[in-house]
C-alpha cells in the first residue's frame, strides 16, 4: 500500500469518526441530521470527484511527457547505432580491402 491509498484510508476513517461523534452529539432532530449528512456526504464526494478528475489529468499529462521523452531517447540512440554501424562497416571494407 502506497503513501498515497494510506492517506485515503486515513481521511476516510477520520469522516466517518467525525460524522459518528456528530451523530452522538447532535443538538438537531433525525431530519436535520440526515439532511445535514446527505449534504456533507454530497460534498465530499463533489470534492472527491474533482481531486479525482485533477490526478487523471495531471498523470495523462505526465504520460505524455513521459511518452515524448522515451521517443526522443529512443531516436537518439537509433541515430547513434546508425552512425556506428556505418562506421563499423566501412572499417570492416576498409580492412579487407586492405
Amino acid at each position: 500500500m502506497n503513501k498515497n491509498e494510506k492517506f485515503l484510508i486515513g481521511a476516510v476513517g477520520a469522516l466517518l469518526t467525525g460524522i459518528a461523534i456528530g451523530l452522538l452529539v447532535a443538538p438537531k432532530d433525525g431530519k436535520q441530521t440526515r439532511k445535514l449528512i446527505k449534504n456533507k456526504a454530497n460534498d465530499f464526494g463533489g470534492k472527491t470527484k474533482d481531486k479525482f478528475e485533477k490526478s487523471v489529468d495531471e498523470l495523462a499529462q505526465l504520460s505524455e511527457k513521459l511518452k515524448a521523452g522515451i521517443s526522443e531517447k529512443y531516436e537518439n540512440v537509433k541515430h547513434k547505432a546508425t552512425d556506428m554501424a556505418g562506421t563499423v562497416s566501412e572499417k570492416v571494407k576498409g580492412t579487407v580491402n586492405s
